[in-house]
């Protein structure tokens, strides 16, 4: 290798200071893909916003992506009947409408009633 003129000998690396320096910054920009993907919150269920009043801000739940314990927010709906319509989507690939959740085992048409406008199906 030849030698590099006065000021350009401080980037003149040995083998491991290469590697070392290759090292360093594929971790970084792999660090800067993880932090990035997980800023971007494309794991959570979509959600609506129903009313964008910022005293009363309502947001809709998709019955096909949330987890349970998203669905207990819900009026009627506690950890038991949250688990069960998981279970329940997971058993029938998923609801087509809101009205299935009556075949959900302890939910009724007055519990649908009253959170109908807090779900969506999509």
């Amino acid at each position: 290798m030849s030698e590099l003129p006065g000021p350009l000998k401080i980037f003149e690396f040995s083998r491991k200071e290469s590697l070392a320096t290759l090292f360093l910054i594929t971790t970084l920009l792999i660090g800067t893909g993880i932090k990035y993907a997980s800023d971007q919150h494309w794991w959570l269920p979509e959600t609506e916003v129903v009313d964008s009043d910022s005293e009363s801000i309502k947001l809709k739940i998709d019955l096909n992506r949330a987890e349970w314990y998203e669905l207990i927010i819900l009026p009627g709906i506690g950890e038991k009947k949250a688990r069960a319509i998981v279970d329940y989507r997971k058993k029938s690939d998923g609801f087509e409408n809101i009205e299935q959740l009556c075949g959900v085992n302890g939910i009724g048409i007055e519990t649908v009633k009253k959170i109908k406008d807090l779900v969506f199906v999509q």
